[in-house]
C-alpha cells in the first residue's frame, strides 16, 4: 500500500519470579526486561522474560529488517508500577493495571521505519530539558542522575544549530536520550529517543577527561538523516549513515572552532584509509553477503569525508541547501544516494553525476604521489603529482587548493588534478624556494605520499600553518626522524602547540626515546606538562612519559596526582608511581579499588594487581565480582582476572580465579560475550599451569558453570564441545 500501515503492538512484563501467581518481584536490581514472541503464533501479544529466565521456548520481537517501510505506531507496555517505560512519540494513556502493574501507552503518529522502533522498561530517572517547547529528556539509572545533563551536553543547542544548518526544524514532537544496561551496540538513533549504551554513564571525574559530545550529536543528527529521510536499501546506507559521521564534524565546527572539527575530519580519514588496506569497496554497494558488513568505516568514515570535500567546493550556503532540498523531497519517504545527488544538482545548477560515479559508484580511492624538486638555475620550484592508485586505468577528476607560503605569507590558488600525471611550478622569490602545500584545506579523500620534501618546508608547514592538519602531518614527519635536530626543532613547538591533540602527539613521539640526551631535551618541558597542562589528557600522556622514562625526580608529582580530580591523570600517575616504587604503587591501587574507581583509575588499579598475582587478592576479585554490573566493567575485569591467573602462583588461588571467571562470563546478557569468555576460558586450559595458571579440571569445572545456564543452544553446543576435548586431554 502506498499509505503507511500503523503497527499495533502490545507487551507485558512479566518477571519470572511473578509466574507462579505471586506479587510482581524483580529477579535483576537493574530492572532488564527482554522482549520476545512465538514464532508458532506471530499474532499472539508478546511478553518480556527477565534475566534469569528461560530462553528455550523464545525468541526476539519478530519485525522487518528492511528500511524501506514505514507504519506509525500504537504501542502498550503492562510494567511493575515501579518501572518507567519510552517509546518513540508520546505517552497518550497510563493507566493502572492491579496488582502493582501499570499500562503505558505510547503512540508515534508519524510512519518511521521498522528498525527505529525503540521500547525501553527500568528503573529510570527522567532529567529534563526543553526545546521550543518540545521535551528533551535524560533517561539514566538513579546513581547517574546528577550527571545526566553533562553526560548529554549541550543537546538543546545542537537541536538549535542542526534545525538552522538543515533548514528543517526538528521534525518529532520530542527528544529523548537513554541509556541502557548491556545493550549489543554503541548507540540507535531510534526515532524520537535514542539508545545509548552504559559506556555513557559518566560521573564528574570522568567527564573532566572529554565525555561523549560526538556520540550524542552522531546519534541526534540521525533524527534528520535515517530517521526523517531514509536509506531506500542497505546498499545506500551511506545517506544515512555518511551525514551522521558529517553532523559530528560540523557540530564542532560551530561550537568549538575549524581546528577542532579539521582533527575529527583527519582521523575519519586516516581510520578509512587504514580500513581500506584490506577492504576498499564502493562506497553505495549492491552486492554483499550480509547487511552487517555495510556498517564499515567506508559507509562511516569515507562518505563522511566525501560530504566534507563535497561542502567544501561550493561552501556553506549551497551545502545548506541541498540538505534542506533532501530532507523536504525525501520527508518521510526512503531516498537512496541519487536521491542526494539531484538535491545537490538542484542547490548548485550543474550536473554531479560525474562526481558521483567516482565517489559513490568506484571503489578505491585517489593515491596521489607529490614529488618536489628545487630547481635551482631556474629559480622554480617543480612540483609533480601522479596519480598512483591501484586501478591505474581510473583517473580522478580533483578540484583542491594549493597553498604557497612566502616568509610566512599565505596565498591560495585552485587547481583540479585529472591526469596521470599533473606538473605545476612556483617561482622562487629573492632566491628562495616557496612552501608549496597541495591539498591546502586537507579535504580530498585521498592518501598523499610525499617525497622530495626539504626540512626548511617541514619547518615552514608546522611555523606558519594555520590549520590542524598541516601542522599535524609535519609533526607526523618530524615524530619518525626524533634523532634529526630540525625534526626536534617541530616537536618542541608542538609540545606548546595550542591545541591539545598536537601536544599529546608530540609527547607520544617522544615516548620511545629513552636516552639521556632526550631526556635532558624535553624533561622539564615534560614535566611541566604532566603538572599544569590545561588538558587532562595530555598531563596524562606526559605522566605517562615520565613514567616510562622512571624519572624519580617526579616521585612528588606522581604522590600528587594519584587524588587528581582527572581519572586519566589519577591512573597514570599511579601506573608511574609503580614504576618507581613498586611496593607503594601496589598499596596505593590496594586502597584505590575500595574507593570504586572507574575508568583509566579502575583499569590501572587492575593491572597492577593482576599482574603482581598474590594469593591473597583472591579476595579482592570476589568483592569486585559482587559489584559488578555494567558490560564495560565486566571486560575491565575479566580481563585483569585472566592476568592474574596467569600470574598467580598458587593453584587454590588460581582455581577459585577460574571459578571467577566463569561465574562473571555467565553474567553476561549478550551471547556473543559468553561465547567469546567461554572460549578464553577455554584456551586457558588448553595452555596448561605454566601458560596459563588453570588446569583442566578447573576450567571444565568453570565450563560446566556456564554451560548449565547458558540458554542460546548454539553458543551452549560449542562451548560443550571445548570442554569435552579437554575432558579427553585432546
Amino acid at each position: 500500500s502506498d499509505e503507511p500501515i500503523k503497527l499495533s503492538l502490545v507487551y507485558t512484563a512479566m518477571p519470572y519470579a511473578s509466574a507462579s501467581g505471586g506479587s510482581p518481584a524483580i529477579t535483576d536490581d537493574r530492572g532488564l526486561y527482554f522482549i520476545n514472541t512465538d514464532h508458532a503464533n506471530p499474532l499472539k501479544p508478546a511478553q518480556i522474560w527477565t534475566q534469569g529466565e528461560s530462553e528455550s521456548n523464545s525468541h526476539w520481537l519478530i519485525t522487518i529488517d528492511k528500511p524501506n517501510s514505514r507504519f506509525t505506531t500504537h504501542i502498550e507496555m503492562t510494567v511493575p508500577d515501579s518501572l518507567t517505560t519510552l517509546s518513540n512519540g508520546a505517552m497518550v494513556l497510563q493507566k493502572e493495571a492491579g496488582n502493582h502493574m501499570r499500562t503505558d501507552v505510547w503512540e508515534m503518529n508519524l510512519p518511521i521505519q521498522a528498525y527505529t522502533i525503540m521500547m525501553a522498561i527500568g528503573n529510570f530517572t527522567t532529567v529534563h530539558d526543553t526545546w521550543h517547547g518540545k521535551a528533551v529528556d535524560y533517561y539514566v539509572t538513579p546513581d547517574f542522575a546528577p550527571y545526566a545533563r553533562s553526560m548529554f551536553s549541550n543537546t538543546p543547542e545542537m537541536l538549535e544549530y542542526f534545525s538552522k544548518a538543515t533548514g528543517v526544524p526538528y521534525p518529532w514532537n520530542k527528544y529523548s536520550q537513554v541509556v541502557g544496561c548491556d545493550y549489543v551496540s554503541g548507540a540507535m538513533e531510534n526515532t524520537s529517543a535514542t539508545l545509548l549504551g552504559e559506556f555513557m554513564n559518566e560521573n564528574f571525574r570522568e567527564l573532566k577527561d572529554g565525555g561523549k559530545e560526538d556520540i550524542v550529536s552522531h546519534e541526534l543528527f540521525h533524527q534528520w538523516f535515517g530517521d526523517y529521510a531514509t536509506c531506500e536499501s542497505w546498499s545506500n546506507l551511506t545517506v544515512n549513515e555518511s551525514f551522521a559521521n558529517y553532523g559530528e564534524q560540523l557540530w564542532r565546527r560551530y561550537k568549538y572552532g575549524t581546528d577542532y572539527a579539521q582533527e575529527l575530519a583527519y582521523e575519519d580519514l586516516e581510520k578509512y584509509l587504514g580500513y581500506s588496506r584490506r577492504n576498499d569497496a564502493q562506497l553505495v554497494r549492491y552486492y554483499y553477503d550480509n547487511h552487517d558488513e555495510m556498517f564499515d568505516p567506508i559507509t562511516y568514515d569515507k562518505g563522511g569525508a566525501i560530504l566534507h570535500y563535497i561542502n567544501n567546493l561550493i561552501g556553506d550556503t549551497a551545502f545548506n541547501l541541498a540538505m534542506k532540498t533532501y530532507l523536504t523531497d525525501n520527508a518521510l519517504k526512503s531516498a537512496e544516494a541519487h536521491n542526494w545527488r539531484m538535491a545537490l544538482e538542484k542547490a548548485t545548477g550543474t550536473d554531479w553525476n560525474p562526481f558521483f560515479n567516482q565517489w559513490y559508484y568506484h571503489a578505491g580511492h585517489p593515491i596521489l604521489n607529490i614529488f618536489y624538486k628545487q630547481e635551482d638555475s631556474m629559480q622554480r620550484l617543480r612540483v609533480v603529482i601522479t596519480q598512483a592508485q591501484f586501478d591505474n586505468k581510473f583517473y580522478y577528476t580533483l578540484p583542491m587548493k594549493v597553498a604557497i607560503y612566502r616568509e610566512g605569507n599565505k596565498t591560495l590558488h585552485d587547481i583540479t588534478v585529472s591526469k596521470p600525471n599533473d606538473t605545476l611550478y612556483f617561482s622562487y622569490q629573492d632566491g628562495k624556494s616557496p612552501t608549496v602545500v597541495v591539498d591546502a584545506d586537507h579535504v580530498v579523500p585521498a592518501e598523499l605520499v610525499e617525497s622530495g620534501l626539504p626540512d626548511a618546508a617541514i619547518l615552514a608547514r608546522y611555523r606558519y600553518g594555520a590549520d590542524y592538519a598541516t601542522r599535524k602531518i609535519a609533526l607526523n614527519t618530524a615524530s619518525n626522524r626524533v634523532g634529526d635536530s630540525t625534526m626536534q626543532v617541530v616537536i618542541g613547538w608542538a609540545l606548546g602547540d595550542p591545541n591539545a591533540s598536537l601536544r599529546r602527539a608530540a609527547v607520544g613521539a617522544i615516548k620511545g626515546t629513552q636516552s639521556v640526551y632526550y631526556k635532558q631535551l624535553w624533561g622539564t618541558k615534560i614535566r611541566e606538562m604532566a603538572a599544569t597542562d590545561p588538558d587532562n589528557m595530555t598531563r596524562a600522556e606526559a605522566v605517562t612519559l615520565l613514567g616510562t622514562w622512571r624519572d624519580t625526580a617526579s616521585k612528588n608529582l606522581f604522590n600528587q596526582g594519584v587524588y587528581d580530580s582527572s581519572y586519566a591523570v589519577a591512573g597514570t600517575s599511579l601506573e608511574a608511581l609503580y614504576k618507581i616504587d613498586t611496593a607503594q604503587g601496589r598499596v596505593l591501587a590496594r586502597q584505590m579499588l575500595h574507593t570504586a574507581p572507574r575508568s583509566f583509575l579502575e583499569g590501572k588499579v587492575w593491572n597492577i594487581l593482576s599482574h603482581e598475582g598474590r594469593p591473597e587478592d583472591t579476595v579482592l576479585f570476589l568483592s569486585k565480582f559482587d559489584t559488578m554490573n555494567a558490560t564495560n566493567a565486566k571486560h575491565t575485569y575479566l580481563a585483569a582476572l585472566q592476568f592474574y591467573i596467569a600470574s598467580c602462583p598458587q593453584p587454590a588461588a588460581k582455581s577459585a580465579g577460574m571459578r571467577l571467571f566463569g561465574r562473571a562470563t555467565a553474567l553476561f546478557t549478550q551471547k556473543a560475550f559468553r561465547l567469546r569468555y567461554g572460549l578464553m576460558l577455554a584456551k586457558m586450559g588448553e595452555k596448561g599451569d605454566d601458560a596459563a595458571g588453570g588446569n583442566a579440571a578447573d576450567v571444565v569445572a568453570a565450563l560446566d558453570y556456564i554451560i548449565a545456564r547458558e540458554p542460546d543452544p548454539e553458543v551452549r553446543t560449542k562451548l560443550e564441545k571445548k570442554k569435552t576435548e579437554l575432558s579427553s586431554g585432546k
